[in-house]
């Protein structure tokens, strides 16, 4: 694997986590394929992580980004209740790695915490890792599959797509 295309990958990651910090919702949907996975997997036990989204219970899974987009708009215009008024966050990500790559695919994963600041709730801190499934476009590299893995098995408040 070459330096370039680390940097590239690592390049991606941070500018994802940078324009949900800003809330530039359209550029980061901009960053997914259209058929891309959005998958944060529950923890079945105190050890082991769900891996079947189709048949297990998840935190949040989307499939499509037409659905990454409705929840979108319910998040921007207000409609998701449990996110009024919308929690301003921070996203620190670090240890990225290149697990696999192909023609036009590469595998990566890196560690994340978040810095919620929420009006009602104060200051939440979560954190986890990502796996990350990334394509070749025309114009650089787009995530075709983005697994979220929360540390946390008990949730206080709200988890959204923005937070983590």
């Amino acid at each position: 694997m070459t330096d370039s295309l680390y940097a590239e990958t690592r390049d991606l990651l941070y500018l994802e986590a940078d324009l949900l910090d800003r809330q530039c919702w359209d550029e980061w949907l901009g960053l997914y394929t259209d058929d891309c996975v959005y998958w944060v997997p529950s923890w079945l036990s105190e050890d082991q992580l769900g891996d079947d989204p189709e048949m297990q219970v998840n935190m949040i899974y989307i499939v499509g980004k037409a659905g990454l987009s409705a929840r979108l708009h319910r998040i921007s215009s207000g409609q998701a209740y449990a996110e009024l008024p919308l929690s301003r966050t921070t996203h620190l990500v670090n240890t990225v790695r290149l697990l696999a790559h192909g023609e036009g695919s590469i595998t990566a994963s890196a560690k994340w915490m978040t810095l919620s600041v929420d009006s009602r709730l104060g200051k939440q801190v979560r954190g986890g890792w990502y796996e990350y499934e990334l394509r070749r476009a025309d114009d650089g590299l787009r995530i075709g599959a983005k697994k979220i893995v929360l540390l946390e098995d008990v949730v206080d408040g709200a988890v959204d797509i923005h937070q983590i």
